[in-house]
């Protein structure tokens, strides 16, 4: 599977515990192919701000209880809220795609029914738009992708914009980017936090 630079910083970035039989968990550096379908992954999300806990379906009893003690713990201890995704499932969203992709055993991937969504919402107008258009049909707006996790900045998403050339990508994942590179990833130029202007559906109108 080929894998972008921006799927794999966010991959990087995050932090792995993998649910044993026995109820107990170790910590695990990121590698493909690691989940089957008994398997429980505890992610721990920085640019999310959230703890993913990947539970497969035909996981134990012992192994999702395990799961969702670890997940809360970790939730607590950084703050983050927690998303309980089961696997295979129709309902599994586009933003956790990667991750699937990413970590779940080839021969066993085909077989996941994935709903790839269609749809999001316009960033300016909250307008239903198909994914496969670059500009809002209803306000003409061009859709915005945020250049470190390479998705639409939707409806309602706190942005953050480089003051030096006005690059947008989402904030936490500004935040992110600078912390690990130190620089506007479109104008090259060195940034610091204090450097990005956030914007809120309260000023976007100002900033766009």
């Amino acid at each position: 599977m080929s894998r972008t630079y921006n799927n794999l910083f966010r991959i990087n970035l995050a932090e792995y515990f993998l649910v044993e039989d026995n109820g107990l968990h170790k910590r695990i550096t990121p590698r493909p192919k690691i989940l089957f379908d008994n398997s429980a992954l505890i992610i721990v999300s920085k640019l999310d701000q959230k703890i993913y806990d990947f539970t497969c379906i035909n996981a134990s009893e012992l192994k999702q209880s395990a799961s969702s003690k670890l997940a809360k713990e970790l939730g607590a201890k950084h703050g983050f809220s927690i998303e309980r995704i089961t696997y295979p499932s129709e309902s599994i969203s586009t933003e956790h795609l990667q991750f699937i992709e990413y970590f779940t055993d080839d021969l066993y991937l085909p077989r996941m029914q994935l709903d790839t969504s269609k749809y999001y919402r316009c960033y300016f107008c909250e307008q239903l738009l198909d994914r496969r258009g670059n500009s809002c049909s209803s306000c003409g707006r061009e859709i915005i992708e945020c250049f470190v996790c390479n998705r639409p900045i939707l409806y309602g998403d706190i942005v953050g914009k480089c003051s030096l050339c006005g690059t947008a990508a989402h904030l936490v994942h500004f935040y992110e980017w600078l912390k690990a590179l130190g620089m506007c990833s479109k104008c090259n130029q060195k940034l610091h936090p204090e450097g990005i202007i956030p914007i809120t559906e309260e000023n976007k109108d100002s900033f766009f």
